[in-house]
């Protein structure tokens, strides 16, 4: 870019024209005129363009104001006067040969510079990922306050204020009026009022709009042999649902798309059965079809009394976003006791887990030795309420086709529904042998532990055939738990501190740029960018060094991810623990374990206590600032091959700084061990060993080649290899 001189222009006050020069792309014409306009105090927008020849760029505050509505007595009038001036200032971008030349035609204005850009419109312009967030947060109930204040957190250079979130809610209620949808982003359900277009509201109401409601879909495709024949489907499957106890009293329900070859998935019609019905009486009548963003297409008839009118499921919201996600066929919400009991086994986890079990083997992705890990969320009042938490509980756990909700069900989805029922029928089974399994006093929640402990009465079981009873204790409470656990760290433990200071740092630090770049549109990244911006932003109010400001995204991304860069190696740099900047090297890490450009490293003599502690019974558990997708892939892709199958479970700083006492009291009621004594924690950092051992628990500082040195009389036990502890703790 090649730009001209403006010193020599006239004008102490007024606001000046940008630069003239040469650009190699329009795009870069166009940044170069805004951003320069924004800090003159004046905005533009593009009057007339022609994208390969020239593109004329005018004040923003142009034009004059037309009224678009008819006037009279009763007729609302407005309360502000237009901002137009008609203001003449015009810049001009011709391509020549393959440059683009930037001319000014008029560089005056005939009003003041604004006093800030909250004065421009298209700076509170809300982009499509902001617009979803505030369709989504609409359909959780909360307020405009309350989705601004998400907002902001996510983009802290936010310009917009709640008017106008109301106007976007407006706008959304205007085109539901209409009958037609409020233009989305590509990734967007398009949902509006309780999740769906009518959801909620009853049929004879449906009815007398339900034209309105198919504008976009020809009423004959409604009639063919694929929809009929899904709507049959869907009935007899939610009969035979009933029979097994999932869809009980009228809970429960499932949505299944209309397969046709014709049309992409992600745009395929859905069926979705009717709530409060009866589902053993269930005909392909009751059934509602839907289009792919939410749309009510298709409402079954009235009946007579004592029916009820019919409406959509209060969970459409929630299929509708877990066929987005995770691209699923169908999705089964089940009521079985079996998936509401099981959560209460830990009612401080916030996993299922289980392995060694046949039955695994029919879960998507999972093999007989793989140990199974089902989410849990918490239980709200309203189902549709449910839907940012499962939307995270998804996207956590990537390999998941379950989310259990604590004392209330499951929701179970595969590819279609052939898949989506096998894998209920085999998560429906593990959930019931995990609560049997606990009655009897035996443990598969660690892999390839068959000892057998039956409780005593002290424990208040009585004997092994006895059932949980209505109102006593819950299951923790009656269960004797596993006496013996080891909890191992990472760094220096188990693997040797120039791993992760001599690879895994490095790598992250190198391919930097070079994932921000390739991964910039997705939803992963730009979370990480938004918590980026807000860590950068308290850096700058509380004077860090290093921190500086990063380049809002109308200066595209290039510049976006340069302004970033600069932030994460000054933090780096600093050797700064911060969540934004974990999770963004933890992503990185993990392309590379997934691209086989990064391997595990752990000391020689890991494997063979890890196989000694499993042959005797003794769980194993990881705890690790790294996130717990790293260490899984640490662990599964290390020199001695996958040693995942000989441990229980891992932990990261998402339940509490290793350096705090209360993570490991945390720790002890998620894995529940009644004594903490009964848990031996292996560290080599002193500070971790000080907490734990404030908690409890029994504590070993490991010392390893590489490892920092230890002030003297630290009064902790210490050794050199894992293979030591197998003695003292049998």
């Amino acid at each position: 870019m090649e730009v001209w001189n403006v010193d020599e222009q006239v004008g102490q006050n007024k606001m000046l024209p940008p630069p003239m020069g040469t650009f190699q792309t329009r795009e870069e014409l166009l940044k170069h005129v805004r951003d320069f306009a924004l800090a003159q105090g004046y905005m533009v927008s593009i009057k007339d363009s022609s994208k390969d020849r020239y593109v004329t760029i005018a004040c923003d505050r142009g034009g004059v104001y037309r009224k678009r509505v008819k006037t009279g007595e009763n007729m609302r009038q407005r309360k502000a006067s237009s901002r137009l001036t008609n203001c003449p200032f015009e810049v001009v971008g011709k391509k020549d040969d393959d440059l683009w030349v930037l001319s000014i035609k008029h560089g005056e204005h005939n009003h003041e510079p604004s006093k800030s850009k909250y004065d421009h419109p298209s700076c509170r312009r809300f982009s499509e990922e902001e617009i979803l967030i505030i369709r989504e947060m609409t359909v959780a109930g909360k307020r405009p306050w309350q989705i601004l204040k998400v907002l902001r957190q996510k983009n802290p250079n936010l310009v917009s204020d709640s008017r106008n979130v109301y106007n976007v809610k407006a706008k959304i209620r205007r085109e539901m009026l209409s009958g037609k949808r409020i233009a989305p982003p590509p990734t967007s359900l398009g949902i509006v009022n309780n999740g769906i277009m009518g959801a909620g509201i009853p049929s004879e109401q449906m009815a007398a709009n339900g034209a309105t409601m198919q504008e976009s879909i020809d009423n004959p495709y409604l009639e063919n042999d694929a929809v009929k024949e899904t709507k049959v489907l869907a009935s007899e499957l939610c009969r035979h649902f009933y029979t097994l106890g999932w869809l009980l009293g009228s809970g429960g329900s499932i949505a299944i798309k209309i397969h046709d070859d014709s049309i992409p998935k992600s745009r395929q019609l859905i069926v979705m059965s009717p709530s409060g019905v009866q589902k053993e009486r269930m005909v392909p009548e009751d059934m509602y079809v839907l289009s792919s963003d939410g749309f009510i297409l298709s409402t079954p008839p009235l009946r007579p009394y004592p029916y009820k009118p019919l409406k959509c499921t209060d969970c459409a919201p929630l299929f509708l976003k877990v066929c987005e996600i995770c691209k699923a066929g169908a999705v089964i919400h089940s009521h079985g006791m079996e998936s509401c009991v099981v959560t209460m086994l830990h009612p401080f986890s916030n996993e299922f887990r289980i392995s060694d079990m046949e039955m695994i083997k029919g879960i998507q992705g999972h093999g007989y030795h793989d140990e199974l890990v089902v989410p849990i969320i918490e239980n709200t009042a309203h189902e549709g309420e449910l839907i940012e938490a499962l939307t995270a509980a998804v996207r956590d756990y990537p390999m998941t086709t379950a989310v259990l909700v604590r004392n209330h069900g499951v929701f179970i989805w595969g590819e279609s529904w052939i898949s989506a029922k096998t894998q209920a029928e085999c998560y429906h089974y593990l959930f019931d042998a995990a609560t049997k399994i606990r009655q009897l006093g035996l443990d598969k929640s660690t892999p390839g532990d068959h000892s057998i402990r039956i409780p005593d009465e002290s424990c208040g079981c009585g004997s092994a055939s006895s059932g949980l009873k209505a109102g006593t204790l819950g299951i923790d409470y009656v269960i004797k738990p596993s006496q013996q656990c080891i909890l191992l760290s990472i760094e220096g433990t188990t693997t040797p501190a120039s791993f992760i200071s001599g690879v895994l740092f490095p790598y992250a630090n190198d391919n930097l740029v070079k994932y921000l770049v390739s991964t910039y549109d997705s939803r992963e990244t730009q979370h990480d960018i938004n918590l980026l911006r807000a860590q950068i932003q308290n850096d700058l109010e509380q004077g860090i060094l290093g921190a500086a400001p990063v380049a809002p995204e109308y200066m595209g991304k290039k510049m976006v991810i340069d302004t970033l860069v600069v932030n994460v190696e000054a933090m780096i740099q600093a050797n700064r623990e911060v969540t934004a900047l974990k999770l963004l090297q933890d992503h990185i890490w993990m392309t590379g374990f997934q691209s086989n450009e990064l391997g595990g490293i752990v000391f020689e003599d890991v494997p063979e206590a890890l196989k000694r502690w499993h042959a005797l019974g003794i769980k194993v558990y990881i705890y690790s600032n790294d996130g717990r997708e790293i260490q899984r892939l640490l662990f599964a892709n290390s020199n001695y091959g996958d040693m995942r199958k000989y441990l229980c479970g891992f932990f990261d700083t998402a339940i509490g700084s290793k350096q705090e006492r209360q993570s490991y009291v945390e720790i002890l009621q998620t894995v529940g061990v009644d004594r903490p004594a009964d848990v031996l924690f292996v560290t080599n950092v002193m500070q971790e060993a000080e907490a734990a051992s404030a908690a409890g628990l029994e504590v070993k500082i490991s010392i390893r080649p590489g490892n920092g040195p230890l002030a003297e009389n630290h009064g902790f036990t210490t050794i050199e290899s894992l293979l030591e502890i197998q003695s003292q703790v049998v």
